[in-house]
């Protein structure tokens, strides 16, 4: 069998986000921008990642690096406020942690981490599931703004060309940028019956039942 890359996304795959990032990211662009999020649906975004959004935002502002630092930093921060009203939006995915060590724990496959969130955004919230994102090959949208250069990126990081990649998302991006990719795809989350209607064969609520997933993983997705 030929060497597998697990590459996982973050929200929604490992870390249970639900409601709460949405929101503080749209009070953290107004914060810094005074503009408002056409939509609060990522998936109405062109590219739908914390950098892409904010990119498009700042499009032809001198100091748009500089805005989206500051979106970087207030994002963060709001996240840290809204913890412990929201305890459920930094708990991992049911299963999550153990089974990231049990594909480390049993050399089943190596593991990377692909995320469209900011990188302090997404080591908090990592943090918070009990998972060190700097344990991992990873890339972030502070990286680059496009999901299917983060995964590639992820994937060079671990010393892995993008066709040895088996990735595990949650959300209909996902599926778009694995079709791009030309990579297959593992659902994770609460959108799985959502993504076996949009033709991902493997999809889970969550890790719940490890040998299934182990399964479609060493069969390639």
């Amino acid at each position: 069998m030929k060497a597998i890359l697990a590459v996982f996304d973050n929200d929604g795959t490992l870390c249970d986000t639900q409601e709460v990032e949405g929101a503080c990211y749209a009070r953290a662009v107004e914060s810094v921008t005074g503009k408002f999020l056409s939509s609060l649906d990522w998936g109405l975004h062109a590219e739908p990642t914390s950098s892409g959004i904010a990119r498009s935002l700042l499009a032809g502002d001198s100091d748009a690096a500089g805005k989206e630092a500051a979106i970087e930093r207030e994002f963060t921060r709001l996240l840290g406020e809204e913890r412990a009203a929201f305890p459920g939006d930094f708990s991992p995915v049911r299963g999550a942690v153990a089974f990231l060590g049990r594909l480390a724990g049993e050399g089943i496959c190596p593991v990377a981490i692909a995320t469209g969130c900011f990188a302090a955004s997404a080591r908090y919230k990592l943090e918070c599931c009990g998972i060190d994102l700097g344990a991992y090959p990873h890339a972030t949208s502070s990286d680059t703004p496009r999901r299917s250069d983060i995964i590639r990126l992820a994937a060079s990081r671990a010393g892995f060309d993008i066709g040895s990649v088996v990735y595990f998302g949650d959300a209909p991006w996902d599926v778009r940028a694995c079709a791009a990719l030309g990579i297959p795809m593992i659902g994770i989350g609460r959108r799985h019956e959502r993504l076996r209607e949009l033709g991902i064969r493997h999809a889970f609520r969550d890790y719940s039942d490890p040998d299934a997933i182990i399964g479609a993983l060493r069969a390639g997705g």
